[in-house]
């Protein structure tokens, strides 16, 4: 069997999405993988996609069968001994959404302003895999994507794949990017060719400076290209040719859950096609807004390019 082109090194979740308006919740499965894979397979044969994940003991969803039914045949998905994490996404009005943790060991130390965060933040390593459990034969790739993981993890993967992946892009956790001042952000992601950071990973710094001076500082500071996402707002775009404004069609979202993921995996993908940032960008955008134009992982992963399609 081929090795994939493109690699995803991501969670795989249980989601109790609260939606905004008074309605029932529900459980789904959900996680920053399977949508950024969504994202992708819009650019890219599903067959040329891997992924890696990891799965708790009691992880209640057929997830092989998700990605056979998706055509992706390249999958490692590590099964651990503990409990899997369940979290609350609650929805507000405005698109926002905050994350709580269900499970009964982490429901009064989770919630992000509670005086302990650690039990939380070392279930988030737990569910998310590391580089080395990367198959050897998918190796070398050409591009990876790193979703969103706490502590050191991004750093100590980007150190392990320098050498082993032609192109790597970066979605940060806002645990850990949030507080970095630009310099010392670039520092902890050194080998990353791509930053993907949304408005909520750099709300500290945003606070000190404009966005479109924040991603010229970090392109500065080392990282190759930034692309900032901003919801409905315009995306920039930070490259050797200086700071780009690229601007976004405002479509209707029937389900706001993935939006950046999806965005990632269409972006890297395009890279990966040979796109310019600049392109890649706004066939991200395209990309996002048909994943939150349907609802749930299976709708998003069955979607297939409309005619005119990010033209």
């Amino acid at each position: 069997m081929s090795s994939p082109d493109f690699i995803i090194l991501g969670q795989i979740t249980i989601d109790d999405v609260v939606p905004a308006v008074p309605a029932p919740w529900r459980r789904q499965v959900g996680g920053s993988s399977l949508y950024c894979l969504a994202g992708a397979r819009l650019w890219l044969a599903p067959e040329r996609i891997g992924v890696v994940a990891r799965l708790g003991r009691d992880y209640p969803f057929d997830i092989e069968t998700l990605l056979r039914d998706a055509g992706v045949n390249h999958y490692s998905l590590a099964r651990f001994g503990a409990e899997h994490l369940i979290e609350w996404l609650i929805y507000e009005p405005d698109g926002s959404r905050r994350s709580v943790p269900r499970n009964r060991a982490l429901l009064d130390v989770g919630a992000e302003g509670s005086a302990d965060l650690q039990p939380y933040l070392q279930k988030l390593l737990e569910i998310a895999p590391t580089a080395s459990e990367i198959p050897p034969q998918w190796l070398p790739a050409r591009a990876l994507h790193l979703c969103p993981q706490v502590g050191r993890r991004h750093a100590d993967n980007l150190r392990w794949l320098r050498e082993r992946v032609g192109w790597i892009s970066v979605d940060p956790s806002p645990h850990y990017s949030r507080d970095l001042p630009a310099v010392e952000l670039a520092r902890f992601l050194a080998g990353a060719n791509a930053l993907l950071p949304s408005t909520q990973e750099l709300r500290s710094q945003l606070r000190r400076a404009s966005p479109e001076a924040l991603v010229a500082q970090l392109h500065q500071a080392g990282l190759p290209e930034v692309v900032l996402k901003r919801a409905d707002q315009s995306i920039l775009l930070a490259t050797d040719q200086g700071v780009e404004t690229i601007p976004v069609t405002a479509r209707p979202a029937l389900d706001p859950t993935g939006a950046g993921d999806s965005f990632c995996g269409a972006y890297a993908a395009c890279r990966l096609l040979g796109f310019t940032p600049a392109q890649a960008a706004r066939r991200a955008a395209a990309s996002a807004a048909l994943v939150v134009g349907c609802s749930g992982v299976a709708a998003a992963l069955a979607l297939q390019q409309p005619p005119g399609f990010a033209e």
